[in-house]
């Protein structure tokens, strides 16, 4: 039978345990730190398409030129093969025909705004030849 003499290395059980719960933890650490950033990737790219929609829609008023703007219209729209739910709010301000526009933006049958984007639209002139949707001479 062989006996190990004192002069042979090697490491002991408790050692070899202890290294594996120092690995695992450190494991456990990066897999945590990827999910938290892949979630945030997620969250930013819904972010991205809602505030797309919500400029999609500013940029219809602005070319449908139609007056009065109306308040609390809803609709739907597609973006990046998703679904996307938006609705408008019209208020009023001091400076005579001009109204800020906000947009809001959800998914569909989820509560909560992803993004709100807001847009001041004035009344189009009916007799602005020479003029763009903003006034400007061309």
């Amino acid at each position: 039978m062989n006996v190990i003499k004192g002069s042979a290395r090697g490491f002991t059980l408790i050692e070899v345990m202890v290294a594996m719960a120092i690995f695992g933890t450190a494991a456990l650490a990066a897999v945590n730190a990827a999910s938290s950033h892949l979630t945030s990737i997620s969250q930013i790219q819904q972010k991205t398409f809602a505030q797309y929609v919500a400029s999609n829609r500013l940029v219809e008023l602005t070319l449908a030129s139609q007056w009065p703007i109306e308040d609390n219209a809803s609709g739907r729209m597609q973006m990046a093969e998703q679904d996307w739910q938006w609705q408008q709010q019209v208020v009023g301000t001091v400076t005579p025909d001009v109204v800020a526009v906000t947009v809001s933006v959800s998914k569909p049958n989820q509560d909560g705004e992803i993004i709100a984007l807001t847009r001041y639209v004035r009344r189009p002139d009916s007799g602005a030849a020479g003029r763009d949707n903003n006034g400007v001479s061309l």
